[in-house]
């Protein structure tokens, strides 16, 4: 039986009746205090206005988003001491830029296969309860890596099998981070919680990076998966702190029954039905892939870098990781302060080629002091363009659906393993800088397709193309 794609119109929505709605249906954006984001106990209790905005507007505001800032900050910073930890130890492990590439491969996967199905629990049950169990796992996971270092038992089949359950656990942890946000704020100030989340995991990029770095040149690496696990164990806490965060429920929640006939298939795949259905969110998404699949390796291949072409050790490595890191936190920053900057003509596609070209010229580098800049402008341009994306993606849904839409948007983040393990090969045969360099002018070219692909993408947005959609499920 053939299946309606979703489509997105300016029509209100029926009243619900006996019959099975139909696939899809697309709202104009609700007043501020409709819907789920009127709910008391999330962010109605919230500090009195005290003047205006202001850059950490939201922060000062909401006290439970607070909470999800701080848990985030830990959780994401364990998470890139661990990534700068597995590369440096698989590179020490086997001295193969094949097997670092390998290393982010079964790290990343994970997330290709379960985002779908994460982005369903997300939106079925307490958002709460699944980052509780996220969490709990990840330092289970972090502990038994810090100990098998620690006692010096590591070998790189045990790293592998550790990578890829870090994966598993961490594809259930970002997405419901991602989506807990818009339940905490009103929607006036959704625009600024997204920036300021995003600026804050890619704050990490500094404080992860920085801290492995030192750990590893001046302590070892088991105290660096020691650290992590402890990071992960203080974000558990914070995350113990908020209240429950169920799901807007509608009729595709509240009315399906997953273990029966196709429905569970037809919650499964809801997600993929309205991105398809709507050029709007299937033109956000698209244009994200280009510079994940191709250019984002690059960091998974810096230990490589930093040590067969700049001649680093690992404080160096640290070094190049944290101006990537400062770069980022100063893009996502900028789109938090100014609303204006979101609405720029082009403005996603320029910050899109900006971070190309800026790892172009990272690779075509051969000095610490020309590499840092560069590093920087590939920094701020991806947290930019990350922050303005998926401002847009979270602005275009409604609550009830919001996990299974994201988790497509993090599908992309998906493809990544993909783009680690094909360059890092490619890397072992013709040398990281060349492939970097060929990874980079893929990139320019797609960009440059979905750019001619979605016409909306080089100009500015209009208000009401930016619909709120809601779906429902056969």
């Amino acid at each position: 039986m053939a299946t309606r794609t979703p489509t997105i119109d300016r029509q209100a929505p029926t009243a619900p009746s006996d019959a099975a709605p139909t696939a899809s249906q697309a709202v104009e954006p609700p007043a501020d205090d409709a819907g789920p984001r009127g709910q008391d106990v999330l962010h109605g209790a919230r500090d009195a206005r005290d003047g205006g905005g202001g850059i950490l507007q939201s922060v000062r505001l909401y006290p439970v988003f607070r909470l999800l800032i701080a848990g985030s900050l830990l959780s994401s910073s364990a998470f890139w001491m661990y990534q700068v930890a597995v590369g440096w130890l698989a590179l020490e492990l086997t001295d193969s830029a094949m097997f670092v590439g390998l290393a982010g491969f079964a790290g990343g996967i994970p997330m290709l296969v379960l985002s779908i199905p994460a982005g369903v629990l997300i939106d079925r049950y307490d958002r709460r309860a699944v980052l509780l169990v996220a969490q709990v796992l990840v330092m289970i996971v972090s502990a038994l890596f810090a100990a098998l270092v620690w006692f010096d038992a590591i070998a790189p089949w045990s790293m592998l099998v550790l990578v890829t359950l870090y994966g598993i656990v961490m594809s259930f942890n970002f997405p419901t981070r991602a989506a807990m946000v818009a339940a905490m704020v009103r929607r006036e100030d959704l625009a600024n919680a997204v920036a300021l989340n995003a600026a804050t995991q890619n704050a990490t990029r500094v404080i992860g990076p920085s801290l492995a770095g030192v750990l590893i040149a001046l302590t070892g690496m088991a105290e660096t998966f020691v650290l992590a696990s402890v990071f992960q164990l203080l974000a558990l806490l914070t995350t113990r702190a908020m209240p429950s965060m169920a799901a807007a429920r509608s009729q595709d929640v509240a009315g399906a029954a997953p273990a029966r006939g196709s429905r569970g298939m037809e919650a499964l795949t809801v997600g993929l039905r309205i991105v398809a259905g709507s050029p709007y969110l299937t033109g956000l998404i698209v244009l994200s892939l280009a510079p994940t699949l191709f250019v984002m390796p690059y960091i998974n291949l810096m230990p490589v870098f930093a040590r067969d072409v700049l001649a680093l050790g690992a404080t160096g490595l640290g070094v190049l990781l944290a101006a990537t890191g400062l770069g980022t936190v100063g893009g996502a920053l900028s789109v938090a302060r100014s609303a204006r900057m979101q609405t720029m003509p082009g403005i996603q596609v320029v910050m899109a080629l900006a971070f190309t070209l800026g790892v172009t010229g990272f690779a075509l580098s051969r000095s610490l002091l020309v590499a840092i800049p560069l590093l920087f402008i590939a920094g701020w341009s991806s947290a930019a363009f990350l922050a303005i994306n998926q401002t847009a993606v979270q602005l275009s849904v409604g609550d009830e659906i919001r996990g299974r839409v994201l988790s497509v948007s993090l599908l992309i983040w998906g493809m990544l393993p993909i783009g680690q393990l094909a360059v890092g090969a490619l890397a072992g045969r013709i040398g990281v800088p060349s492939a970097l360099l060929f990874a980079s002018i893929l990139s320019l070219l797609s960009i440059a397709l979905i750019a001619q692909r979605y016409p909306w993408l080089r100009r500015a947005m209009a208000e009401h193309e930016q619909t709120v959609v809601v779906s429902t499920v056969r």
